[in-house]
């Protein structure tokens, strides 16, 4: 039997944590939306600039690849249980292959899905969620430039599991691309997780003004080839592995992050470029 000062110093201790997390924005993967905490009635936006470099020598020509983005992500909770969401990229692409340079700027695909929670265990300290999402790509992009051209479809399942010092998240997604105009994308299917453990304060007070969070994020991606007028490009498709160490810092209404994502295995299909690193800072407000 559970005395009446173990239930007393539970309740206490859950005050606590309560009053603690009340004072600082959720943190969630800095490397991928899907996992973003929304509360209903909420509207949470994040604004993400994302720097990604891929290179190699073919034959002794070099071959580089510089994309910049600005993502702008905006969530909403309709429901207790539901979250919609919409991401739009402004990308920058800078190629060069030998002595020869292209540009182009402008609008890239957009995202819009949506979230459900099927199921939620809490108990004293730690929550356990799962939520399956569903959303589809939409051609805003110039197509053969910052975009694909194409209506594509995705979906998948996260898993949080988060205590009064980290946060697990992690997530099974597969993107079908479609065709447009001759040409398809290979389809996507990947795992990411990450890992948000509290660094600062080392023991939760009532009245502290935020937290700083330690992230590490993997990734595994496994791309089909590219086709062509029905024909598979050689070149195109593989997988790759990678590994994102960062910072977050939350405050009572904003997260600051930053995060590095390094390739660290890589087995592409004939002379597809490969990929060198991301570089990705994020400013999140809650409202």
């Amino acid at each position: 039997m559970i005395s009446p000062d173990t239930n007393c110093k539970r309740l206490l201790y859950a005050a606590l944590v309560a009053a603690s997390f009340a004072g600082a924005a959720n943190a969630a993967p800095i490397t991928f939306n899907t996992a973003l905490p929304v509360s209903k009635g909420e509207v949470l936006f994040r604004q993400q600039f994302i720097v990604t470099r891929a290179s190699d020598n073919l034959l002794g020509v070099s071959r580089n690849v510089t994309t910049l983005q600005g993502v702008s992500v905006v969530g909403y909770g309709p429901a207790r249980r539901t979250a919609v969401f919409g991401v739009l990229p402004v990308v920058h692409v800078d190629r060069e292959i030998g002595s020869v340079n292209t540009e182009a700027t402008g609008l890239g695909d957009a995202n819009l899905f949506a979230r459900y929670e099927i199921f939620r265990a809490d108990r004293p300290g730690r929550t356990f969620r799962l939520s399956p999402f569903a959303g589809v790509t939409v051609p805003t992009g110039d197509e053969g430039e910052t975009g694909d051209g194409s209506l594509d479809v995705f979906g998948g399942l996260i898993a949080t599991l988060a205590s009064t010092d980290w946060v697990f998240d992690s997530q099974a997604q597969y993107v079908a691309n479609r065709e447009a105009n001759g040409f398809e994308r290979g389809d996507q299917a990947s795992f990411d997780a990450s890992l948000q453990y509290r660094l600062l304060p080392s023991r939760l007070a009532a009245g502290k003004g935020g937290f700083l969070f330690g992230v590490i994020e993997a990734n595994v991606s496994y791309l089909d080839k590219d086709r062509l007028f029905g024909v598979e490009d050689p070149n195109s498709g593989g997988v790759v592995v990678s590994v994102s160490p960062g910072v977050q810092y939350a405050a009572k209404r904003w997260i600051a992050e930053a995060a590095v994502r390094i390739p660290v295995a890589a087995d592409l299909n004939g002379n597809a470029l490969e990929p060198d690193y991301s570089i990705i800072t994020s400013l999140r407000i809650n409202f």
